[in-house]
């Protein structure tokens, strides 16, 4: 199945290894690498099994809302509480 992230950019969930938000990823200096390349607008990063990253204007969660499964994992801050 293909996930819709954003504009005209489509995401095969079989390669998808990590839906992240922009502004989580660019809170750290480590993971800031993975937005070269991002738009101004991008508010999601898709990074497949070639380490090769999408970018898209929707939501990250909205994204995962889309196509996950019930059994995949989604971690978020409120998790570790």
């Amino acid at each position: 199945m293909f996930i819709h992230i954003g504009g005209r950019v489509m995401a095969s969930d079989r390669r998808i290894v990590g839906v992240f938000n922009t502004e989580t990823l660019g809170m750290s200096s480590d993971n800031a690498r993975h937005l070269i390349g991002a738009g101004e607008d991008d508010r999601t990063v898709v990074i497949d099994r070639n380490n090769e990253r999408l970018f898209g204007i929707v939501s990250p969660f909205t994204v995962i809302k889309r196509g996950l499964d019930e059994e995949d994992f989604i971690w978020r801050r409120q998790n570790e509480q």
